[in-house]
């Protein structure tokens, strides 16, 4: 590899740090917000899935109702399972979309290379808050461009904001 391309990735790597170093701060201070599907994202293969999250809900029901089942008797044992099988199935799905972007959030801000494998397997969209500016949807949005246009870097804040031009009231 010539000396030339590897500066140019070099260089490009140490943009995507500082970038990724903008939206971090952002999302800490609440001015951005990301938002993860968990439909895209919870699948054998992708760095934010766990099996335990569609196991362990199940398996507590069930460990429940079991032993409502070996203290009450079988008629509160079978009640109890019934109910801990409708419990599952109507909120397990809540439970593993809550972890996923629970776990998708944390793993997007260790590094700019956590964000980029995780951008390009989709299901993610970075949000200003409080602006008109759309959302950058993964995969297909740059991540890059939204953070240059819309987050300044730390010395930039103060350069990049309008002068003050009103004129303060002397009281008279």
């Amino acid at each position: 590899m010539s000396p030339s391309i590897a500066a140019w990735r070099a260089r490009k790597a140490d943009e995507a740090e500082d970038l990724h170093e903008r939206i971090r701060a952002a999302v800490r201070a609440g001015r951005v917000e990301v938002f993860a599907d968990p439909r895209v994202l919870d699948f054998h293969g992708s760095p934010v899935h766990s099996p335990w999250d569609h196991l362990v809900p199940l398996l507590a029901l069930m460990l429940l109702a079991l032993a409502v089942l070996l203290s009450a008797g079988m008629a509160f044992g079978i009640v109890a399972m019934t109910v801990g099988a409708l419990a599952h199935l109507l909120s397990s799905r809540h439970v593993v979309a809550w972890a996923v972007k629970r776990r998708a959030l944390a793993y997007l801000l260790e590094s700019a290379a956590h964000w980029q494998a995780l951008w390009q397997l989709g299901g993610l969209a970075v949000v200003l808050k409080g602006t008109d500016e759309p959302p950058c949807l993964a995969p297909l949005g740059d991540w890059r461009k939204f953070a240059l246009r819309n987050l300044a870097a730390e010395g930039e804040e103060a350069a990049s904001a309008p002068p003050d031009t009103t004129v303060p009231d002397h009281g008279g």
